[in-house]
């Protein structure tokens, strides 16, 4: 398994699908840079540290928590597109072109099976990871480290948030949790692609029906008034869905990728080519 495993992520990470994804999100995270942020270090002069002004802070103003913006709204829907691309139709390709049987053919069926499924979750997971750190950095480049502070009322951090706790008293720590939460839970998503490849009969349909899945979950439980069961809601940093219970997080990191695997694999087994 480990030699199938280093060939498709290397297949992944070599190709121009990979380095589009990378470069579709630094793209976004320079507009907001340009467009958000630096608007905001004109201010920055007038604060000159005076206890009774809060100045521009970077955990209010990068990407995840920039609550004010479309560019976090436009990132964080386009995330699963973005993630899934670098080899989400590998696997309907692979199957339906015969390549597979060239793989299958130097090792077993279930090792193809868990390196083209471990592929898809870190290639997704990377492309939000470098995109968010990406953007965060860039925040700090121009906007200070302040703490911030539940009494300017400036932030939608609530008791009823997750990690409350962690953003005001250790908001460098929230911020990475956050960041490496969404990573998984949008490589976790991108796991999707696995059962689309073998109920959808075009690649095209197959590659992006994680992302319609994104978008049709969050306009029903939106529309429904559950947005805290949406994981659109629950990715971004600034947390407009509130109560979200453990359980949720539970079902997007294990529940949903291994469905799509469950689907995958038994379709494969019983499939005269895999």
């Amino acid at each position: 398994m480990k030699e199938l495993l280093q060939f498709e992520l290397k297949r992944c990470f070599h190709g121009r699908k990979f380095l589009f994804a990378l470069t579709a999100g630094a793209v976004i995270s320079i507009c907001h840079i340009i467009f958000s942020v630096l608007p905001l270090v004109q201010w920055l002069d007038g604060w000159q540290g005076d206890l009774f002004l809060t100045p521009h802070s970077v955990y209010g103003h990068w990407i995840g928590m920039d609550a004010a913006t479309i560019w976090p709204t436009l990132l964080y829907l386009l995330f699963p597109l973005f993630a899934a691309l670098p080899c989400a139709d590998s696997a309907f390709w692979d199957f339906h072109s015969g390549y597979c049987m060239q793989i299958i053919a130097r090792g077993k069926k279930r090792h193809y099976v868990f390196a083209k499924w471990i592929t898809i979750f870190l290639s997704g997971a990377l492309v939000v990871l470098v995109t968010l750190c990406f953007d965060f950095a860039l925040c700090c480049l121009f906007l200070p480290m302040v703490r911030p502070e539940a009494l300017t009322n400036l932030y939608g951090i609530n008791d009823r948030s997750f990690l409350t706790q962690w953003f005001y008293r250790m908001p460098l720590l929230y911020t990475a949790v956050y960041i490496v939460m969404d990573a998984v839970f949008i490589g976790a998503w991108g796991c999707l692609v696995l059962a689309s490849s073998v109920l959808l009969p075009n690649r095209l349909q197959s590659a992006i029906t994680p992302f319609l899945l994104y978008l049709l979950t969050y306009f029903v439980f939106n529309w429904l008034h559950f947005d805290r069961f949406a994981l659109f809601a629950i990715a971004l940093p600034f947390q407009p869905a509130q109560d979200v219970s453990l359980l949720t997080f539970f079902v997007y990191i294990f529940v949903v990728p291994a469905l799509s695997f469950f689907f995958y694999f038994k379709k494969r087994e019983r499939s005269d080519v895999l």
